[in-house]
This record gives C-alpha cells, structure tokens and sequence, in this order.
C-alpha cells in the first residue's frame, strides 16, 4: 500500500499527469476488459469541448441530484484532492475506496503502463460498477477521439462545451483539428447538444452527424426564467447544454421533471469559477481561465461589472505551454495593472519573456515571486482598488490561492 500511496501522489500532481499524456484507446480498453468491463451497459453522457465541461458536469450533476437518481461524475482536473473527480451521487470517492481501486491497477495492470488520466477513469468505472448507478456522466480530458472516456462505448448523448484553440501540442494548430478530434466521438445514433460555435465548428459539426447518422439538437443560451448557480452570462449557454442533456434522457426512459431541472440549475456549485472570495473584508474574484476562449469569456464578463472602466488587477499566472500574448491581449484593458506571478510548481511565464510581446504595454506591470506577496502589494495600498482584483491564469493558481485564503480564516 505504501507504494500505491506514493503513486497516487505522483498522480495528484498536475505536473506528473501533463508530463505523462499519451492519447490512445488500447491500453484502456485492454484493462478495462481485464477488469470485466465496468459499466458497459451503463449509458454515459459524455461532456466535450474546450471550455465549459466542468459546468455543464456541475448543471447535470445538481439536477439529477434533484431527481435521486443514481448516478456517478468524472470530471477534471481537480481543485484540491483527487477523490474529487471520482463523485457517486454528489458525494466524492472516498480515500479508502480509491486507493483500493487503484492499488489493484497497479499490482494487475503496471505492465500496460496507463496513463495518469487512464487510471484515474479505470477507477470510475470500476467503483462506480461497485455502486450500481443507473447513468454516468464522463467529462472528456483534452481530446476525445483518443480520449480515455471514449473507451466506454455506451454514450448515447454527447454534451459539447464551446470548442476553440487550446491544447494544441496534441489536437493540432488550427481551430478545424482540434474540433475534428474532438467531434470524433459522435458515432451512428448519437443524440448531440451543443451551444452556439465558431462558424467553422459549426459546419463541421453539422457534417459530421450527417455523415455517422447522428442527431444534432442546437441549443440558444437559456431565458431568464431559470435561476443558475454558477456566476457569469457564459453560464446561460453551458445551462441550455445540460437542460438538452436531460431531455435527451427522458427521451430514453429516464423521467427527470421540470421542477429538478429548475432546483438543480438554482443549487450547482463549481468551486473556483467567477467565484467571489472574501479576503480580510475584500473582496477577491477568482476564475480558472487559462487559455484564450475561456480569457474571452471572462473579458465579456468584465463589461458588466460596475466601475470596470477605472481599471482591473490582474493577478496572473500562466503556464509555459499556453499562450499568453492571446490572454493578456484580451484581458488587459486601459487603466489595468497587471501583477504577474508564478503558477506554484508550475513552469510559467515571467516578465522577462513577454518584453518580446511588442503589442502590449507593460508599464504597469508588476512582476512577483509568489501570488502571496501579489496579495500583500494589494493591502499596502493606501485604497482598496474601485473594482475586485481578479486571479486567473491557471486552474492551479486558482486552487493554490483558495486553499491559502481558507488557512488564513482558520
């Protein structure tokens, strides 16, 4: 168990698990035979896109909450422990039960040589098997033609987040790559939800559902007539997503009322997104936006915040493989200061390296060590600034400040 525990360590790290990626379906699909397939008769929803998954897994997980029904959730990445991306019913896997999956992958499997991400969904499946559910919701990684949630074969509807540019080491470098792997896990029969996309998404996926035989059902940003628990006007496109998903699943038997899709839009929580936290009586934003589309989002978001023409802080940490120049050209506006930091344990961009960006102006720039000491800058100031600061950048800076806020209410 020692060993398995230093493993699910190694696991924990979103440095061990992007150093490790290796799209493709044999290995898993070999283990999970191994396993006896687990769940596959059990029908998935599987969530893809760029942008989004996460909170039309939290929109669908809420309602069908609101239903009782039983159910299991993978999602990722997570914010603060790993057993949050295993969850049975809302409820997260618990540590005992996890690394008894998972010490079983290691002791029968070491040879296939999973990948991290791989492991992690060889563990849903097989715990949410042990549980019974009766639907799985599997919100897909970086891909989805190769990726390990598309090794579940029952997936009778397909739930797509906004598709754009991310991740381009392994999908490709134009927007039509990306999108043609990822639309790759539509197959014959397959209900598909979707929100408004790029134009050229969009053709591709009306093409694609005509060439496998698969229905596609568009879906406009919900009306004001359903309260959401997530923050954000983003938010109403990711809602009508999952509100599609459920009457996909009525559709298949599955009896869901309107009175759960109205409580569980109403209750969905989703930890670090557009997600005000109070600091010492301040108010802080924190949003995981990481990549340009996401960073676009959150610029719209912007426009509706009172005093936002007075300027923005940015606290503001990115990781190397990502492309800032598209981030900061979207975020940094007139009168903004941006304070640059690193993403804790996480090779990231320094101020240094964006001098090459002639586009931009970096006078009021402040590069720090730690987000901490970004944190200190902004209590020295004589006035609190007249709108939120706002850390973003990574999901990992994201998660790093909220677990430092809550020690420091402890």
């Amino acid at each position: 168990m020692k060993n398995a525990n230093l493993k699910i360590f190694e696991l924990s790290s979103p440095k061990y698990e992007r150093d490790n990626i290796n799209l493709g379906l044999s290995r898993i699909k070999k283990v999970l035979k191994e396993l006896g397939n687990p769940c596959k008769n059990i029908p998935a929803i599987q969530i893809i896109g760029t942008n989004g998954k996460g909170s039309i897994a939290a929109y669908l997980e809420s309602i069908l909450f609101e239903a009782k029904k039983n159910f299991g959730v993978t999602t990722s990445p997570h914010l603060f422990d790993i057993c949050e991306r295993i969850r049975f019913n809302k409820k997260n896997i618990n540590k005992t039960d996890f690394e008894k999956i998972f010490s079983l992958l290691e002791k029968k499997f070491a040879t296939y040589q999973l990948t991290p991400f791989e492991k992690i969904i060889c563990c849903a499946l097989k715990f949410f098997d042990q549980k019974h559910v009766e639907l799985l919701i599997l919100e897909a990684g970086l891909g989805g033609r190769l990726d390990a949630t598309t090794a579940h074969k029952l997936r009778p509807i397909i739930a797509i987040g906004n598709i754009g540019l991310d991740h381009t080491k392994f999908l490709g470098n134009t927007i039509e790559k990306i999108a043609k792997e990822k639309l790759a896990v539509i197959e014959k029969n397959s209900i598909v939800i979707s929100c408004k996309q790029n134009s050229q998404v969009e053709n591709l996926l009306n093409k694609k559902v005509i060439e496998v035989g698969a229905e596609i059902i568009w879906k406009d940003s919900i009306l004001n007539n359903y309260e959401l628990g997530l923050n954000g006007i983003f938010q109403k496109q990711n809602a009508s997503v999952a509100i599609g998903a459920i009457e996909a699943l009525n559709n298949l038997g599955f009896n869901i009322k309107k009175r759960h899709i109205s409580k569980g839009l109403k209750k969905a929580t989703w930890s670090g997104r557009l997600e005000i936290i109070n600091y010492f009586n301040k108010e802080i934003l924190v949003d995981c936006a990481h990549n340009y589309p996401a960073a676009r989002a959150l610029s719209n978001e912007r426009s509706n915040w009172e005093n936002e023409d007075q300027g923005i802080y940015w606290i503001l940490g990115v990781q190397r493989q990502k492309d800032i120049y598209a981030i900061l050209k979207t975020l940094l506006k007139k009168n903004d200061r941006l304070l640059l930091v690193p993403v804790p344990n996480q090779p990231s961009w320094q101020l240094n390296d964006l001098y090459q960006i002639k586009e931009i102006d970096l006078q009021k720039t402040i590069e720090f060590k730690t987000f901490e000491l970004a944190i200190e800058y902004l209590f020295s100031l004589k006035k609190w600034p007249p709108n939120h600061p706002v850390v973003t950048g990574s999901i990992f800076l994201v998660a790093e400040f909220l677990k430092f806020a809550n020690k420091q209410k402890c």
